[in-house]
């Protein structure tokens, strides 16, 4: 009998690192680990101090350039056994300005069996973009094709990206990601959160505040303000200290870095979550997710990303891009108390049905992947 194959992520991050790529990898490596598998994690040293794991074997490397590379090689090399290579696909965390070709044309080589998670595919076509975005995003373009006709199986963070990836489209497995903080929060948290941060309404916003986001977020809020002058509002995660002093300081909270239980406490007793994006809400954006996943009504944008499970059944939306248009979907919300519970309970279904850790397990471990929503 065949010995199972050891799953060995390859990361650009892993904890203590912080970042989307990093929470996924250690949710789904400690997971499978969880469920008997063996599980080895090859990510860059960070030059921090970091907790070792019961389950999961990670091995820190120089990085994925020539000389990483030749690390990883000897490290596999040197176990027994058959090896699957879990490629977290984010092509511009890899390194060599985004163009890594090294990488792909070593994996190519590779005897193990390789999957892939395309947690993204490319940059993208923008015309306004610099000559040499353009040289990236064709790079980067046959670097996903190269890598997507080697692999064994596909999977794409969000449906968006499998016009990205050509031909090879057909074979991918939508699968999205999951909330990377508690699902679960007890009533006792829940008091304790509400003690903390006092009575009354509040809009709660969790995120990092890039740019993208805070362009739609900051005049959203400032229009919720204007116009509502009892609510007040819920700075989650890090860089909120970016947005905080743009509204009436004596309404709004920030409370900085807390850990994923604290934040998953708070948020579970706001009002409502206003999560707007860029490019719109997609199954990639773990901080909608875990608002949907603790039954907070959430307010969101929908645009050129947006996958097609969303609706105003599920999350208030408003177009991405108009600032006004959020505003006015958010007092909406927050106006309605049937509308918030409707919104409630039916994202926390459509999380448990379409994007939970389960759905991922499914997907991965065999003989379970069927049962697995398909993209049509």
């Amino acid at each position: 009998m065949t010995a199972p194959a050891q799953w060995h992520f390859l990361t650009p991050e892993y904890p203590p690192e912080h970042g989307g790529v990093s929470d996924y990898t250690h949710l789904v490596a400690n997971e499978l680990a969880a469920h008997g598998e063996a599980v080895h994690v090859w990510a860059p040293c960070t030059g921090q101090p970091w907790e070792r794991e019961d389950r999961v074997l990670v091995h820190r490397i120089s990085g994925f350039g020539p000389r990483g590379l030749g690390e990883l090689g000897r490290g596999l090399e040197a176990l027994s056994g058959p090896r699957r290579l879990f490629i977290q696909y984010v092509p511009t965390a890899f390194g060599l300005g985004g163009m890594n070709i090294p990488l792909i044309r070593w994996l190519a080589r590779r005897p193990e069996q390789i999957w892939v998670q395309f947690h993204e595919v490319a940059l993208g076509w923008q015309l306004w973009r610099k000559p040499h975005h353009h040289l990236v995003q064709a790079t980067q373009l046959w670097m996903a094709s190269a890598l997507a006709r080697r692999a064994e199986r596909l999977f794409v963070s969000i449906e968006g990206w499998l016009p990205r990836l050509g031909r090879e489209a057909s074979r991918a497995t939508w699968l999205p990601i999951p909330s990377n903080l508690p699902l679960e929060v007890s009533e006792a948290e829940r008091a304790k959160a509400r003690e903390t941060i006092g009575g009354g309404r509040w809009i709660a916003h969790f995120g990092t505040y890039g740019r993208g986001v805070t362009r739609e977020l900051v005049p959203a809020l400032q229009r919720v303000a204007r116009e509502n002058a009892e609510v007040k509002f819920l700075l989650l995660g890090r860089g909120a200290e970016r947005v905080s002093g743009a509204l009436p300081r004596e309404r709004v909270l920030a409370p900085g870095e807390l850990t994923a239980e604290a934040v998953a406490a708070r948020l579970s007793v706001a009002t409502l979550a206003l999560q707007p994006f860029p490019d719109g809400i997609s199954a990639r954006r773990t901080s909608a997710m875990a608002a949907l996943a603790l039954g907070v009504p959430t307010v969101s944008t929908c645009g050129h990303l947006t996958d097609s499970v969303w609706n105003n059944e599920t999350v208030a939306l408003a177009p991405a891009g108009n600032p006004g248009a959020l505003a006015r979907r958010c007092l909406e919300v927050l106006a309605d108390t049937q509308l918030r519970e409707a919104l409630g309970r039916r994202g926390a279904q459509l999380y448990a049905q379409r994007f939970s850790l389960q759905r991922t397990l499914e997907a991965l471990l065999p003989g379970a992947g069927a049962t697995l929503p398909q993209h049509r």
